[in-house]
This record gives C-alpha cells, sequence and structure tokens, in this order.
C-alpha cells in the first residue's frame, strides 16, 4: 500500500486564514450593492422601492450565511 505525506501542519491553518479573508473580501463586495440598494428603497417608484427591498433581503442572507461560515472557523490562535 502506498502511503500519502500527512499535510504539513500549519497548513489548515493557513487554510483557515485565507478562507477567513475570503469571507471578509466577499462582504467588502457586497457592501457597495447594500448601499446602492439602500439609496433605491428611497424611491418614489413603489417598483423601485420592491425590488430594492428584494435585494436587500438578497443580500442580508447572503451576509448572514458568510456570518455562520465564520463562526464555524476555529478561533484565531494568540
Amino acid at each position: 500500500m502506498i502511503s500519502m505525506p500527512s499535510p504539513a501542519p500549519d497548513s489548515t491553518a493557513a487554510q483557515t486564514e485565507a478562507l477567513r479573508r475570503h469571507i471578509h473580501d466577499i462582504r467588502g463586495h457586497l457592501a457597495p450593492a447594500m448601499l446602492r440598494a439602500d439609496s433605491l428603497a428611497l424611491s418614489k417608484d413603489a417598483r423601485t422601492q420592491a425590488a430594492a427591498r428584494d435585494i436587500i433581503a438578497a443580500l442580508e442572507a447572503a451576509t448572514k450565511e458568510l456570518s455562520a461560515m465564520r463562526r464555524l472557523l476555529p478561533a484565531r490562535q494568540p
């Protein structure tokens, strides 16, 4: 049987930090969309307001999922 080398001990920590950065970056990408949707929600047009509410709900759901992902990660080591 061929044995595979085990990953380096710090590879999990590096992957965790990379995932933290990706989560942070995705939230950063969503922020301008949320700001724009908030602005659209102030429109006098009812269809635009409804569309903005749908966009805001979707963005909030995505942000909530990212927060849940972050909570699954182990705590940072000092």
